[in-house]
């Protein structure tokens, strides 16, 4: 249940921050908005990992520490400014809800990188990520 309820709370954050960055977007451009967004997160996890996690930091392993960084290219630097410039030239109420579509790339990705099996119903959610992807966009032609 404590799973749900941070779930809940992140997409949250995720809602209230495409706010922020659509307001922030009126004084700066995308890369620097991407840049001075991620200042503040640095400081909070670092700060967290190191009070939290010590123990973890200093016994990390190289593979984990690759993956991670790699992680973190794609999420907090490509990813972020990706956000911020379809923000900018879509709106928060046309962004937001295709950003919902990573489950569908990482399902895809995880079958063919991780050898995950495609079932029934992961089939099923997909099609149902594709068909939201679908209206989204078609709104946007009328």
């Amino acid at each position: 249940m404590l799973g749900v309820v941070f779930a809940l709370l992140a997409a949250t954050c995720w809602g209230f921050s495409a706010i922020l960055v659509r307001l922030g977007l009126q004084h700066l451009r995308p890369t620097t908005g991407t840049w001075v967004s991620m200042i503040p997160g640095i400081l909070l996890v670092m700060t967290l990992a190191l009070v939290f996690n010590l123990g973890d930091i200093t016994t990390l392993a190289g593979v984990a520490f690759f993956w991670f960084a790699l992680s973190g290219l794609f999420n907090f630097a490509l990813g972020r400014f990706l956000n911020t410039l379809s923000i900018q030239l879509a709106g928060v109420s046309r962004a937001t809800p295709l950003f919902s579509t990573a489950p569908f790339f990482a399902t895809i990705l995880a079958v063919i990188f991780l050898g995950e099996t495609i079932t029934p119903w992961l089939v099923l959610g997909t099609m149902t990520i594709v068909t939201g992807i679908i209206l989204i966009t078609s709104e946007q032609v009328r």
